[in-house]
Formats: C-alpha cells, structure tokens, sequence
C-alpha cells in the first residue's frame, strides 16, 4: 500500500521492529530499575521506577529525533515522517507520539491494532503525532 508515492510500513514488519527494540529496551529498563534500587539501599522506590521511565523515554525519543526511529525500525528499512509533508516531524509531536504510546496499549492494545483498518496504516499514536511509519525504497524491493 502507498501513501503519496512511498510505502507504509506493513503491520508485521512494525511488530518485528518492536520486537527487536526489545532486545534492547528491556536490558536498559533492568539496568535502570536496579541502579535506582542500589541508589535506595535496595529498593526501588516510585520516584526511582518514574526516573527510570523517563529516561527510558528520552532514549527513545532522542532516536525518533536523531535517526527517525528506534534500532529496530532502522534495522527493517523503517522510518517516522510527519503525515503531511514526509519531512521528519518536529520533536512535539514526537512527544506526542509517545505519550500515544502508552494510551494505544491501555485498552487492550487497541490503539496499536487500529493501524490493521486504517487507510494510512496509522495506529493511535501515529494519529496523535500525525506522523506515518514508512519503508524505505531501498528496504522496499526485498522481501
């Protein structure tokens, strides 16, 4: 499927991105969680566990901002643009986006299977931030 002459990122290809960004998501996320729980003498306490969340966060986004995704967007040919002009989008919105994130997997992780019947393959958080998930025509003639 296209929009406006490049490919949208097909459900499948954006779960494996999403896998593969666990592979290193989820180390960095003990990482943190233990070195707040060694910084309150072994416990790891709210303001840790919210710390250790945001600076999760700005990992991500200091990647959406710097390279237009995460490692395992960028492995698979993928690309966040901005839904209007392709360009990349501006950072607000990439918080935006995020912040979708987590309101898409609240109800049953409905947000993320809308992208499965909308016409811009566009899940919940790619609404908010008006951005689309692309494939890059070098990642396109492939598989």
């Amino acid at each position: 499927m296209s929009q406006q002459g490049v490919e949208l990122a097909s459900f499948g290809r954006r779960l494996a991105a999403q896998l593969l960004d666990l592979l290193w998501l989820l180390p960095l996320s003990v990482l943190l969680g233990t070195l707040g729980a060694l910084a309150n003498g072994g416990e790891l306490s709210v303001a840790g566990e919210a710390m250790a969340n945001v600076i999760g966060a700005l990992v991500v986004l200091i990647f959406w901002v710097d390279r237009q995704g995460t490692p395992g967007k960028l492995a698979l040919g993928l690309r966040i643009v901005d839904a209007e002009t392709g360009a990349p989008p501006p950072f607000g919105r990439l918080v935006l986006r995020y912040i979708g994130y987590l309101l898409s997997a609240l109800p049953l992780c409905l947000g993320y299977l809308w992208m499965l019947w909308d016409p811009r393959r566009q899940a919940w958080h790619d609404k908010m931030g008006r951005t689309l998930v692309v494939r890059l025509p070098q990642a396109a003639g492939g598989r």
